[in-house]
């Protein structure tokens, strides 16, 4: 498995953002590092601990996320400022809130399915979102707001798909017998989340995630 932890001796000292330093990063990691990032602001939005001005770099990280990554993507060169910036403000999310189950599952496919990190992230987070939706509002509306979007769950969906990255577990290796096993995994341990992490719920999300189901509003 995976263990994560926070200790100050991993802080490092100095951290440089040049964006000119981005210049050679590949689109297929420039698109799922980038929705890795935002799973950081969306987990911070319904965080146990977040708070207004938490809440505040969150969207704002994930607004210029939105706007500057796709382009980025699209081999547009003035963009890569404006992606750094939503990376930064984003990791300022991560370092400051605790995360919910899209970390959580991440964690599990990565450790226990050797699924590739930022890939999983960006398959998962229109799932873990969806899941969270009914028990998360203010964060929906939020994410809403930042992608321009009338629909949180379905902009993140659709942000994935303009930036090329995968759509599927299964695209990524996954095998379809995992998902109990992932799902039991994940249920076992308590962990904070809007919304339990019931083990039937979780399957479903998996389920989902692993066909690249479009997490459709008219479905729920």
């Amino acid at each position: 498995g995976k263990i994560t932890g926070r200790d100050p001796r991993v802080v490092p000292a100095t951290v440089i953002y040049d964006a000119d330093l981005t210049a050679d990063l590949p689109v297929g990691i420039a698109g799922p590092s980038g929705l890795n990032a935002i799973a950081h602001s969306v987990e911070a939005l319904y965080a146990h601990n977040v708070n207004p001005v938490l809440a505040m770099i969150a969207e704002e990280g994930i607004a210029r996320m939105a706007s500057g990554l796709p382009a980025v993507c699209s081999g547009a060169p003035d963009a890569r400022g404006e992606a750094l910036y939503g990376a930064f403000l984003c990791g300022l999310a991560l370092a400051k809130a605790a995360m919910g189950i899209h970390h959580k599952l991440c964690h599990v496919l990565g450790g226990s399915f050797g699924l590739p990190h930022a890939e999983t992230h960006a398959v998962l987070l229109p799932y873990a979102a969806d899941f969270n939706r009914e028990a998360a509002p203010d964060a929906m509306a939020a994410i809403g707001r930042a992608l321009g979007a009338a629909d949180a769950v379905e902009g993140l969906h659709d942000l994935a798909a303009r930036v090329g990255a995968p759509s599927s577990l299964a695209e990524l290796g996954m095998e379809r017998e995992g998902i109990d096993q992932a799902a039991g995994i994940a249920a076992e341990t308590p962990y904070i989340n809007p919304r339990p992490l019931d083990r039937n719920g979780v399957r479903k999300l998996l389920e989902d995630a692993f066909h690249g189901r479009r997490p459709d509003r008219k479905e729920r």
